[in-house]
């Protein structure tokens, strides 16, 4: 929860008595009412995403503006740990009401990142998010208590072949689209994989059944393509490897305290598919 550091407020000229939290994020993202200055979490990564919506010019879709800061040498999109972008306008979606707006910015979204190439940085990325897309797609171990590991083992035997092209998606965009009257939708908060587009909206048809109180028959409503089901299957296990993590060292916060509770319909609706 801490704030920003002083050589991070004056090296982006933030306004330092205007500072205040924002939600989500997890406790590390501070607004002035003008920029957002966020904690970096890998450098890489992050510069990686700075350069991508720094050149940004598709009119489809809003993405936020990085600042670099001053006196910026070979780290050039963060200080002294922190990055920062322009606020982007607009509010959250109404979830699970507004779920269709979720899917037009994913799709428009993803349309604009298509032909970016793999970054290097993603073999390295080491985190419990990383860990939960290796356990979906690269047959990573998994950590977790008993009933955990019972879930991603049932949902194992079930993974197929995918023959989907991959490319760059945002592995959690449900939570991270906001829109605006006479705007476009923007997509903030972007945590980069490479796999099938239509992964990310699984992702989100999962998460929004799970956690936003959405019908099980979202799961239908936005199959597309032949590769749908196992992508389903792949996401819950992406889910479920973050939940493991933190469970097997008895950090478990929000809602993955009751993850595993409230995915067990979940699997076995799409399992029974």
């Amino acid at each position: 929860m801490t704030a920003p550091s002083h050589a991070a407020v004056r090296a982006f000229g933030v306004r330092q008595e205007a500072l205040r939290r924002l939600p989500g994020g997890q406790g590390h993202t501070w607004t002035d009412g003008r920029l957002v200055l966020k904690r970096v979490g890998f450098a890489p990564e992050h510069a990686w995403v700075c350069e991508v919506y720094a050149a940004w010019d598709d009119n489809e879709v809003r993405v936020p503006e990085p600042v670099v800061p001053e006196g910026a040498g070979e780290v050039r999109w963060s200080a002294d740990g922190w990055g920062a972008h322009v606020l982007v306008p607009g509010r959250d979606v109404e979830l699970p009401r507004e779920l269709d707006r979720v899917k037009e910015a994913s799709r428009a979204f993803h349309r604009g990142v298509r032909d970016l190439p793999r970054p290097q940085f993603l073999q390295a990325r080491d985190d419990p998010w990383a860990l939960g897309d290796r356990i979906a797609w690269e047959g990573a171990e998994a950590e977790g208590d008993a009933e955990t590991l019972e879930i991603i083992d049932r949902l194992r035997i079930h993974l197929g072949p995918v023959s989907s092209p991959s490319q760059m998606i945002h592995g959690d965009i449900l939570p991270n689209v906001l829109v605006a009257d006479g705007l476009a939708p923007a997509v903030i908060d972007w945590p980069p994989y490479f796999r099938p587009a239509e992964m990310a909206d699984a992702i989100a048809a999962t998460d929004a059944v799970t956690f936003r109180g959405a019908p099980l028959s979202l799961l239908d409503e936005w199959a597309e393509g032949e590769d749908w089901h196992q992508l389903l299957i792949r996401s819950l296990l992406y889910r479920l490897g973050p939940t493991g993590f933190f469970a097997s060292r008895n950090r478990l916060l929000g809602a993955l305290v009751t993850h595993v509770e409230q995915v067990r319909p979940v699997v076995d609706a799409v399992l029974a598919r």
